[in-house]
């Protein structure tokens, strides 16, 4: 992992000309500079050398760039470990294996998965440079109760993250699905590791497509943040710093506060609310509303011969 790297690319994204005064603070000689602008280049970013005036980054890239992924995750006040995978079979997998390798909250990141997974066992599709594909292992020591509402704080995270990273209005699908336009845009598979009726272990695989490949485009009900922005500037690494900081913000609530601190928040952007809606369970599938959420988490639904149903863990269809 280069230093170098990621403090150069840092100064470039002051936006202006980066001169030889300025890169001999950095300590290291002008062939050391070249050679780490040349590597910034082959990560995606545009950048400019202008005689007398030094490099400067004409736009921002939309890859993942693994240098200033560590510098962000090094700044994080909730990761302490970054694993960074080019592609990987699955972030989520891995996750699993490498448990007892680290201590503290780990961050698996990859640009491609070959088998990645959603809820109920399902494939999720993600292939090269089309998408953010991450899991984060997390170390609570709570109740398996106060699990009830955890997707509920990292869905409202991930959809703060769209809206203000990208400038796109997205909603929340209950309970872990991000849409943009009713076109799934992130889904995320919360999975946990417990003991004595204790959460020892979360490990949360989030999966957000960036960028149109033929395989979303197929599905029909999938989208992507940049399909969505039409052509407008997109900053991959500045979405990913704001998805860092909201996911911290929001798992600290999680930890420190109830649901009810956040609900209104959730509710405002949740998209299930005055429509039809089909829910699946383990033990029924019925159709119905959903009128409200309760303050432990539960979806309570009313169904069409007006029975009321108070639902945790469902899939559902609009």
């Amino acid at each position: 992992m280069s230093q170098t790297k990621t403090e150069i690319l840092s100064l470039l994204m002051e936006g202006n000309y980066l001169s030889g005064t300025r890169l001999a603070k950095l300590g290291v000689s002008r062939t050391a500079v070249w050679k780490n602008i040349q590597q910034l280049k082959e990560d995606g970013y545009n950048i400019t050398a202008v005689t007398n005036k030094g490099y400067k980054l004409v736009e921002p890239s939309n890859r993942i760039n693994e240098s200033l992924l560590a510098g962000t995750v090094e700044k994080s006040g909730l990761l302490d470990q970054l694993i960074y995978k080019k592609t990987i079979d699955s972030t989520q997998n891995h996750a699993f294996r490498i448990l007892d390798q680290y201590d503290g909250n780990i961050v698996i990141v990859s640009g491609e998965q070959s088998q990645g997974r959603g809820r109920f066992k399902r494939e999720w599709l993600s292939p090269d440079e089309t998408g953010l594909y991450m899991s984060l292992v997390l170390r609570p020591a709570i109740s398996n109760q106060n699990m009830i509402v955890f997707n509920l704080f990292i869905s409202l995270a991930i959809s703060e993250a769209i809206r203000e990273a990208a400038g796109l209005k997205s909603g929340i699908k209950w309970p872990n699905d991000i849409l943009i336009n009713d076109k799934k845009v992130c889904g995320f598979l919360t999975e946990v590791i417990s003991a004595d009726n204790i959460v020892e272990t979360i490990v949360c695989g989030i999966g957000i497509n960036i960028n149109p490949s033929a395989v979303t485009e197929a599905l029909g009900t999938a989208t992507t943040i940049t399909g969505e922005l039409k052509g407008s500037e997109f900053d991959m690494n500045h979405f990913i710093d704001v998805l860092f900081k909201k996911i911290e913000y929001y798992y600290d609530k999680f930890l420190s506060e109830s649901f009810s601190s956040i609900k209104d928040d959730w509710l405002d952007q949740a998209i299930i609310f005055n429509r039809d809606l089909t829910i699946t369970t383990v033990k029924e599938k019925l159709r119905g509303k959903a009128l409200d959420i309760t303050d432990e988490g539960y979806l309570v639904i009313l169904d069409g011969d007006h029975n009321i149903h108070k639902v945790i863990s469902a899939d559902i269809e609009i």
